[in-house]
């Protein structure tokens, strides 16, 4: 893994309207621990949708690309296009 490399899990929630949005941003140390912590969000009921992915490059977070590799649950069109938000 290189430097620049971060394993993240987005989680999404429904609002008071029923709407997906936004929920908690959450570093991992690698694509497994993204994958199962994703995937147990969900399981578990604290998100209706998350998804695990890798951003690569650049130094800072909004900078670089960002792969999905892992999605779980309800997501918003177009997840792997927007993460990270």
């Amino acid at each position: 893994m290189a430097s620049s490399d971060l394993y993240g899990v987005q989680t999404f929630v429904k609002d008071r309207k029923g709407k997906l949005a936004q929920g908690r941003f959450t570093p991992c140390k690698d694509a497994e621990e993204a994958r199962r912590y994703a995937e147990a969000r969900v399981t578990q009921g604290f998100a209706a949708g998350s998804a695990a992915f890798l951003r690569r490059g650049g130094g800072e977070f909004d900078e670089g690309e960002a792969i999905t590799f892992a999605v779980f649950g309800a997501v918003p069109p177009g997840v792997s296009d927007q993460l990270p938000f």
